[in-house]
């Protein structure tokens, strides 16, 4: 992920993250990206202070298959 600034650059707040591929300068949404703006891991999707991108998150979980076997499924289906 990568950071996108407002109008006070990397001296200012986070506006929002954005997922990159491979370390690249541009998100998902197609929005440029600094250079030196801060980067995070992907696994850390959601779970920032910032918000992050709603068209970055469109693209990359349409592109990521999920696999139910993979996951806790007590975590997000309920019985009955």
């Amino acid at each position: 992920m990568r950071a996108e600034y407002g109008d006070q650059g990397r001296s200012g707040p986070v506006k929002q993250w954005h997922l990159v591929q491979n370390e690249k300068l541009v998100g998902l949404c197609g929005r440029d990206l600094a250079e030196d703006s801060a980067t995070m891991e992907s696994t850390e999707w959601g779970r920032t202070g910032e918000r992050c991108c709603r068209s970055c998150g469109v693209i990359w979980f349409q592109s990521v298959p999920f696999l139910a076997d993979e996951h806790d499924r007590s975590t997000y289906l309920k019985s009955g």
